[in-house]
């Protein structure tokens, strides 16, 4: 049997994954209606449009204030990533919560900066750092310089 394509990866199993972790943090996520939206939400769409549509449900169901939404979804990250490995394979559901700081967080700066430095130890801040760069140029690749010289491989 062949493996389940990644794009698969992200549906209504993803959407349950995230519930749970958020709802660790945040009684008042309401995870049904999460759930629902993004099993139907994501069923004709390919990878990339997947991951930016759950983080638009994210959008959608957490608290509006993006630093308080953002500081329960940096709470369901649990442990950095020792390995060199697994970013995909164990860290795929991170992909939604970067994508939710790239579409959400660009007037954010030291927030979503700081919450790129935590992504990228379990998956990667690759995307979701680019937009980034383009309005903050200097400060951002200041940020990323200092970066280069952090103890985790990532």
């Amino acid at each position: 049997m062949a493996p389940k394509k990644l794009k698969y990866w992200f549906d209504k199993d993803l959407a349950v994954l995230l519930s749970d972790k958020i709802q660790a943090h945040c009684k008042s996520f309401n995870a049904k209606d999460f759930i629902k939206a993004v099993a139907n939400g994501t069923k004709n769409l390919e990878l990339k449009d997947r991951v930016e549509f759950i983080a638009d449900q994210l959008q959608a169901n957490l608290p509006t204030d993006y630093t308080q939404a953002l500081d329960i979804l940096l709470m369901t990250l649990g442990p950095e990533n020792e390995n060199e490995t697994g970013m995909f394979s164990e860290y795929y559901w991170v992909m939604p919560i970067a994508k939710y700081v790239e579409e959400y967080g660009l007037n954010h700066f030291p927030e979503s900066i700081s919450a790129i430095k935590e992504i990228t130890k379990r998956n990667t801040g690759e995307y979701c750092i680019r937009p980034f760069i383009d309005k903050y140029p200097d400060k951002t690749l200041a940020v990323m310089k200092a970066w280069s010289h952090d103890p985790n491989v990532h």
